[in-house]
This record gives C-alpha cells, structure tokens and sequence, in this order.
C-alpha cells in the first residue's frame, strides 16, 4: 500500500487536521515505513525513529499548510494586509507559530485574532526594518564608491545640487 499527498489532503477535508494525524497514526494499514515514504516525497526528512504519530503530524502539517507565500513576500506586506491575507487562507495557528518560530519568535497567545495581530506586526516590522538596512548600506556603497573615486564630501555635495 502507498499513499498519496492528495489522499492525505483528502482525509484532512474530511475529518480535519486531527482527524487525519489520528487516523494516520492508528491505522493498521498504514505502517511506519509508508509514512516515511510519503513523508520524504513531499519534502520532509523524518528520522527512522520518530513515533507513528510524530511522523503522521509532520505530514499532515505539510500537507494542510495555507500560507502559501514565503517570508520574504510576506515581509513586503503591510500589517494589515498580513491580517487580511492570514484571515483570507484560514491558516492554522500551529502554522503561523511555526512561522514565528523560523524568525526566533515566541507568541503566546491565546485567540487567532490576537495571533494573527502579533504575527503581522512582526513579520511587517522585520520587512521594514530590512528594507531601511538595504537603503542605509546602498547610501554608504554610494558614498564609499565616490570617495573611492577622489571625490570627498564637498564634491559629492556639489554632484548632487547639479
């Protein structure tokens, strides 16, 4: 027996995210070794010995993701459209503390709305802060280029004004 990441994504939109780890992981048909498989076809590296249900989770996981944009798309967003867009895709909070994880965050919040608030801060302010680093150091290479070239500050001052 094999499994597929659409029959696991078919599961999930029956009896859910926990659900579908449950009947994973106590399924008699469904050994071990066939999780694994499937597990590494769509990308995931479990090891050997990680539990039925460890395995089953990480799949499920996988496979039920909703953000479907990387962090540096959502670093460009603003806080409100991240709030918009997590709404929209229905993310799941395990998704998004996962998320917050990959940037050395910690949320402990109790609803989706306060998540999802603390989440579009963040990943807005990270963008933010990103983006003015890369206006800082394209300012000094600019500066660093001209003096590179004999011009000293007067100069490059006098350059600009004309």
């Amino acid at each position: 027996m094999s499994l597929l990441k659409s029959d696991i994504k078919q599961i999930v939109d029956i009896v859910g995210r926990e659900g579908a780890i449950s009947a994973l992981e106590r399924s008699k048909k469904v050994n071990t070794k066939i999780l694994i498989d499937l597990a590494r076809s769509i990308g995931l590296s479990p090891k050997t010995k990680d539990s039925k249900k460890n395995i089953s989770t990480q799949i499920v996981q996988e496979v039920d993701k909703h953000i479907d944009k990387s962090l540096d798309e959502l670093k460009k967003m603003s806080k409100d459209d991240l709030i918009l867009y997590f709404q929209k895709v229905e993310c799941h909070q395990d998704e998004l503390i996962e998320l917050l994880k990959n940037i050395d965050l910690k949320a402990q919040v109790k609803t989706n709305k306060a998540l999802f608030e603390f989440a579009s801060m963040q990943i807005s302010s990270l963008g933010i802060f990103e983006r003015l680093s890369n206006r800082e150091g394209e300012n000094h290479s600019d500066q660093a280029s001209f003096i590179e070239n004999g011009k000293d500050n007067q100069q490059i001052n006098s350059d600009k004004k004309s």
